[in-house]
């Protein structure tokens, strides 16, 4: 835990090794602080990287009473949980806020861990590292092999918690065979990957290994902006083991490719008059969400959608106007769970909105409830700020229209692979922005995520997107979409993969390919005749806070990192 805390590469203050537990609630807050030294070469020469172009944002300093609690907890959850090497880096790693594009931290901690090991380090613009550990017991010459993770991780908490993931580490305990965090999302993904690459470059110099590039990417859970923007020249090996993949012991040969569409809309306002109504506040909660890729196919509720058509029943009814609605954050790839709109319901009429609500509540469990089963549809009074605008009704009518209209969930199964989403979509968010020079308008942004394993596909979705903003008035703008990763069951490193599964389980594992975004597609152009292949341990609930992982698998996936790159330094 204590390994990036020597006197080289302590922040002031910062204790030593003999002092545990005040060296590491200082070794947390002095990383979460400190800028890298982007661009050095820790040791055995080697090129000189840049500063990062856009680098990851610092961390604001944690509050040292919850550090120190934060510390405790995750000293004492993982304890005595084998294989203890792995647990000993994802520990660390949870006392680091690495919020995406808050990765300073945790980079400058695998900086230290790199030079107290004697390893060579490399940045790149994005901020991007490899760590380079070379071959050894006989490996020297064997084939490099790429431990491929990113540093990041989705930032979702419980309704009513204050954990300030730019400050605060991450509260572990263990249920059972099950890992978790208090509140808010766990980290293990990718957390558990990069702390078995990390593991890997420290082990022994008497091990049979072969060269190993440590590759660890940053922002991937907003786009895979850090794999979109990798110095591809940082990276000599050309197999590489993606351990993003989170269903122990299937093996990962493909995924879906995706892009962000931004869809906006704007809205006239009017004066609302406080005499004839009165303020609430419509809200939505209790979903369980999830992530847009690999849980999209289970047709979870979405919280846009459920709060767009009870909008619209009370609306069309004349109950209610519509002042502002928004739900999601700035993660394309959360099925959002809650959401929100504030309106001005007439006098007299709170019981009829109650009314329309309780049926609606009704209809949903019989849709959702076997998922869904604390989903709630609540109005409440808000409180009167003297005033309020709210949108023209006409214009209101086109939000609905336009959010009914977007669809949400799987839009086609694959004809080839059974049981496979082919081509999805996700809401993924819906928020109020002011508009410059006009207080009386107001725009309103949706964010939608799309996702094909086929090429042309999501250009296709795009499409519907903008024959329902002409309809509407309304703007579309998307990205440039990353490509999919399609699979070759002719790859080496596949079959090597699954016969050292296949010792393991003793049965051939399942090879698949995923509708989640993993960074194999994008390093596969910039690593031309890559060898790739991903697994990983068992992770449910994942960019959600009720993500977990199994800890039984964790050691499984710990021993196929091994045996596959002991197996390509004994090929050699």
């Amino acid at each position: 835990l204590l390994r990036a805390s020597s006197s080289r590469h302590r922040p002031r203050g910062t204790t030593s090794a003999a002092h545990p537990s005040r060296g590491i609630r200082q070794l947390a807050a002095g990383l979460s602080r400190r800028l890298p030294s982007a661009g050095h070469v820790a040791s055995g020469g080697g090129r000189r990287s840049p500063p990062p172009r856009h680098p990851p944002r610092p961390c604001h300093p944690p509050k040292s009473s919850t550090v120190a609690k934060a510390m405790s907890t995750t000293t004492t959850a993982t304890a005595g949980l084998e294989p203890e090497v792995i647990w000993k880096h994802f520990g660390t790693l949870s006392s680091i806020p690495r919020r995406s594009r808050e990765e300073i931290g945790v980079l400058d901690y695998i900086k230290g861990f790199a030079e107290e090991n004697g390893l060579r380090w490399r940045q790149d613009e994005a901020g991007n590292m490899v760590v380079t550990r070379p071959g050894s017991g006989g490996g020297e010459n064997a084939p490099t092999v790429v431990i491929q993770g990113h540093v990041d991780m989705v930032c979702e908490k419980e309704k009513g918690s204050d954990h300030d993931f730019s400050a605060d580490p991450i509260q572990l305990e263990v249920r059972g065979d099950w890992l978790t965090a208090k509140g808010t999302t766990l980290g293990a993904d990718n957390g558990l990957g990069v702390a078995a690459g990390l593991a890997l470059l420290e082990m022994p110099r008497d091990v049979r290994l072969p060269p190993i590039e440590g590759l660890f990417t940053v922002a991937e859970e907003i786009g895979l902006i850090g794999a979109k923007a990798l110095d591809g020249s940082m990276v000599e090996g050309r197999v590489l083991l993606n351990l993003d993949a989170e269903d122990w012991p299937n093996v990962y040969v493909g995924c879906a490719g995706g892009g962000i569409t931004t869809i906006t809309t704007r809205c006239r306002t009017r004066e609302v008059d406080l005499g004839e109504y009165e303020p609430h506040l419509l809200a939505v909660g209790g979903l369980v969400g999830g992530h847009s890729g690999a849980d999209i196919h289970e047709y979870r509720a979405s919280a846009v959608k459920v709060l767009s058509r009870a909008l619209g029943r009370l609306t069309e009814r004349d109950l209610c106007l519509v002042q502002e609605a928004r739900a999601g954050d700035k993660q394309h790839n959360v099925i959002p769970r809650t959401s929100e709109a504030r309106v001005f319901v007439k006098r007299g009429e709170a019981g009829a909105c109650e009314e329309v609500l309780a049926g609606m509540r009704r209809e949903f469990e019989l849709e959702y409830g076997v998922v869904e089963k604390s989903m709630t549809l609540a109005l409440s009074p808000a409180p009167e700020d003297g005033g309020g605008r709210a949108l023209e009704q006409e214009d209101c009518g086109k939000i609905i229209a336009l959010l009914s209209g977007i669809p949400h969930g799987p839009i086609k199964f694959s004809h080839s692979v059974p049981g496979m989403v082919e081509t999805s979509n996700n809401i993924a968010s819906i928020k109020p922005l002011p508009v410059e020079g006009d207080p009386r308008a107001v725009d309103f942004a949706i964010m939608c995520s799309t996702r094909s394993s086929v090429p042309g596909a999501i250009e296709s979705v795009r499409g519907d997107f903008r024959s329902l903003a002409k309809l509407c008035g309304s703007t579309v703008e998307g990205n440039k979409p990353y490509p999919g990763w399609q699979p070759n069951l002719e790859s080496k490193a596949v079959k090597m993969t699954v016969e050292e599964v296949t010792k393991i389980i003793g049965r051939k594992p399942k090879v698949t390919a995923i509708h989640a975004g993993l960074e194999c597609g994008i390093i596969g152009e910039k690593l031309p005749n890559c060898d790739m292949v991903a697994f990983g341990p068992t992770i449910l609930g994942a960019h959600t806070p009720e993500e977990r992982v199994q800890i039984s698998t964790v050691e499984p996936f710990w021993k196929l990192v091994l045996q596959v790159v002991q197996r390509v330094a004994a090929d050699a």
